[in-house]
């Protein structure tokens, strides 16, 4: 929320990071704190420039590379997709926050989805940023009562969108996305806005599109690409969630949000989870040890905005491989 305080930077450059990753509701484009109102290109650079002139984010842009992808409020419209009548005129003002260069493919191609390899050969980290909104689908309404979910522990709106020509990525970038998988690289972090793995909110997240998530596993087991991490945010609070639905057990690391929180999300559903829930104000830090004995490790951890680690989990690379 852009219109808080942000003391959360200065832990963030305090832990050295190499690269920091937006991941969705950099700002909220649709709300000011108190009243939900239908954005303008106006209203939406307002948010933006309000961001960029927040004294403790400059300072630490000024000294770490941002990169990022949109979620629903950045993007404009919450949970919209591809009927969003604006998103061309946000897509220019998200780049143009993030310092995309005026000639890149990103600024001529539909969507923001975006990648980039990192690193020597034998260290190479593969950054795959995905878009979740361009180009989805309507949710399907969930009938159910809000007192018929309530016993049931979940909150959302929706139902699973079992539709065989329902998309969340859309085909041009699903086209992409198998191209990018197929580059070398011995790590690759698969951002999204929203949760991959957990599924039982019935909230935003790939469960309401069912086939699209099963998709993204069978492509991950197609391409042969070993060392997967998800990286996700979107749910304000901070948790780990892994499943054996894809070649090797797959971790999505969830760490939201920056300015606040919502305890009550984070007692949902989530079979899933095997760290967290963290719910207060965090960001997620990857850490890779190339030099570890047996196997190179990938820490995923998440950090409180005093900094100190709420908590983590330690992933062997060696396990992210297909056999």
């Amino acid at each position: 929320q852009q219109w808080k305080p942000q003391p959360i930077w200065n832990a963030i450059a305090a832990a050295k990071p190499d690269l920091f990753l937006f991941l969705g509701d950099a700002i909220y484009g649709d709300w000011d704190g108190t009243n939900v109102f239908i954005p303008t290109p106006e209203t939406l650079k307002r948010d933006w420039d309000r961001l960029a002139a927040n004294p403790e984010f400059r300072r630490f842009r000024s000294t770490v590379p941002v990169m990022g992808t949109w979620d629903n409020h950045d993007y404009g419209k919450h949970d919209g997709g591809a009927e969003y009548k604006l998103k061309e005129q946000s897509k220019k003002l998200f780049l143009d926050f993030l310092g995309e260069p005026s000639d890149s493919d990103r600024r001529s191609r539909p969507g923001i989805f975006d990648a980039k390899i990192l690193g020597p050969a034998g260290k190479r980290v593969h950054l795959i940023l995905l878009d979740t909104h361009s180009f989805k689908s309507p949710y399907d309404k969930d009938p159910r009562t809000k007192a018929e979910k309530s016993v049931l522990n979940i909150r959302g709106q929706y139902s699973p969108n079992q539709a065989t020509d329902a998309t969340l990525l859309g085909a041009a970038q699903w086209s992409w996305l198998e191209k990018q998988l197929l580059h070398k690289a011995e790590i690759r972090l698969i951002a999204s806005s929203t949760q991959v793995v957990a599924d039982e909110k019935a909230m935003e997240e790939w469960g309401n599109f069912p086939l699209e998530r099963q998709r993204l596993f069978r492509l991950i087991t197609k391409t042969g690409a070993s060392g997967v991490i998800l990286l996700s945010g979107n749910v304000h609070f901070a948790e780990i969630s892994a499943t054996d639905e894809g070649p090797y057990t797959l971790y999505d690391f969830t760490s939201s949000g920056m300015t606040h929180n919502n305890p009550e999300y984070a007692v949902l559903n989530n079979k899933r989870r095997v760290a967290g829930p963290y719910v207060m104000p965090n960001f997620g830090l990857v850490n890779i040890d190339w030099d570890s004995k047996s196997s190179p490790v990938i820490t995923i951890r998440a950090v409180g905005s005093e900094g100190y680690a709420a908590f983590e989990k330690a992933i062997p690379l060696a396990g992210l491989e297909i056999r």
